[in-house]
């Protein structure tokens, strides 16, 4: 398995990159449907993600609450567009820190039955995407991509 990529093209933006071995409806429903981003969008084991409220659609909006033993962490989202199976974008504000606002691009693109998911962050301020990558960031998001590796493997067996 390829490891995740996180690169920052620009001062105020967040790249990463991470392959699945799944096809890309499998992963898209991994991003868009509530009973299944519980499962693996808890971050490293000692988390877990016991809100997580999705209103699918262009103008809908979400909610995700993350805890772990020392603290819980709150975050709102709204969809603004969406392409099957091949782009999400939606702003996100995580409670407590109104300057951390941002808005995500996540892409598909599957290529031999592996699907690529990029995922593009653009932040209003470098010194907000500063904060925002630290030491956890990478770590968190490989945690669940590994979470989510784990799950589209039985998924795929039990479909």
């Amino acid at each position: 398995m390829k490891p995740l990529e996180l690169t920052t093209p620009t001062p105020t933006s967040t790249r990463v990159v991470r392959s699945f071995d799944a096809p890309v409806e499998l992963v898209w429903r991994a991003h868009t449907e509530p009973e299944i981003v519980k499962q693996w969008m808890t971050g490293p084991a000692d988390h877990s993600l016991p809100v997580c409220e999705i209103d699918f659609r262009v103008g809908g909006k979400a909610r995700f609450v993350w805890k772990n033993p020392e603290f819980e962490m709150g975050m709102t989202a709204e969809y603004v567009e969406i392409v099957e199976h091949e782009r999400i974008v939606h702003t996100e504000l995580f409670e407590d820190w109104p300057e951390g606002r941002s808005t995500v691009t996540t892409s598909f693109a599957e290529a031999q039955g592996r699907t690529t998911v990029t995922v593009d962050i653009q932040y209003e301020t470098q010194e907000a995407r500063d904060a925002a990558m630290q030491p956890g960031f990478a770590e968190g998001y490989e945690a669940s991509y590994r979470n989510l590796d784990e799950l589209v493997e039985k998924l795929t067996v039990d479909s």
